[in-house]
């Protein structure tokens, strides 16, 4: 029985990324975990910025409240020092 040049080993011996079906799908997957990295590095840095850019909204509302008079002395520095206690 003939077993061929390589003694029967599947794909004449090379790897399954040696021919260009593999190589595509080895680009396709390291091409997938890259933006998965990616997403997971932004999704996360975003969440930081969020918080702190939401804190900082809410103070600067306070303060223009405080200066429009809807919110009196008292209200405003305990407000305040409950959004600053959040930080």
């Amino acid at each position: 029985m003939y077993r061929g040049l390589n003694g029967g080993w599947a794909m004449a011996g090379y790897p399954f990324w040696a021919h260009w079906g593999g190589i595509g799908m080895v680009i396709v997957i390291l091409a997938a975990i890259a933006i998965a990295i990616v997403a997971i590095v932004r999704t996360g840095r975003s969440n930081r910025v969020e918080h702190g850019a939401a804190e900082a909204r809410g103070l600067d509302i306070l303060a223009e409240r405080f200066a429009r008079g809807e919110v009196d002395a008292e209200t405003y520095r305990s407000m305040k020092a409950e959004l600053e206690a959040k930080s």
